[in-house]
């Protein structure tokens, strides 16, 4: 009688399928915005950006520098990217469970995969913000610089800082919950 090894049981999760599918597409589909945008000559940007000043003047009754719209553009780009990414890891990695976890528990779990997440969409954005600057060599009027990249890449650094902070007070309060839940069942044995 030889010793065998149960493969644990997975169970595959369509609803997580369909979305890590539609987060994906809405990656891709950011990438093709900010490539496309990025595509326009120097001219047709500048309209772009004095169209929006205007219309910041006529809601807010302020004048906003051409510099800060742009500045602010770059930093709201990347952010979204790397929100989509995050989300879209998150729901892939949900596609398929196991039984057994790797992790030691569910929380461990969720601590630990967060981190992925978080390393892939920082990689993602980077990866992006650095390719996005070299394709604007080759546009009309168009230049590269290193400080867009700094600007596109720390929007998604204090958006995952944000993230990691969040997951972290939720992993907190669970263990707390489980603590006190397992403190209460201890105490329940015990007086039978």
């Amino acid at each position: 009688m030889g010793l065998t090894q149960e493969k644990p049981k997975t169970t595959f999760h369509p609803l997580y399928f369909l979305f890590a599918f539609i987060m994906w597409l809405l990656v891709i589909g950011w990438l093709a915005v900010i490539f496309s945008l990025s595509a326009e000559s120097a001219d047709v940007s500048t309209l772009r950006s004095q169209d929006v000043i205007r219309k910041i003047a006529e809601i807010f009754h302020i004048t906003v520098n051409e510099e800060i719209v742009r500045n602010c553009a770059h930093i709201f780009e990347f952010t979204v990217l790397s929100v989509f990414s995050y989300i879209a890891m998150f729901a892939t990695n949900h596609i398929k469970t196991g039984e057994n976890p790797p992790a030691s528990g569910r929380l461990d779990k969720l601590k630990n995969d967060n981190e992925v997440y978080i390393g892939v969409s920082l990689w993602i954005t980077a990866l992006s913000a650095a390719a996005d600057e070299y394709h604007q060599i080759f546009v009309p009027g168009r230049s590269s610089s290193l400080f867009d990249v700094f600007l596109d890449f720390s929007g998604a650094v204090v958006i995952m800082l944000i993230i990691r902070v969040v997951v972290s007070i939720y992993i907190y309060v669970k263990n707390r919950k489980s603590s006190i839940n397992m403190i209460a069942d201890k105490s329940h044995v015990e007086e039978v």
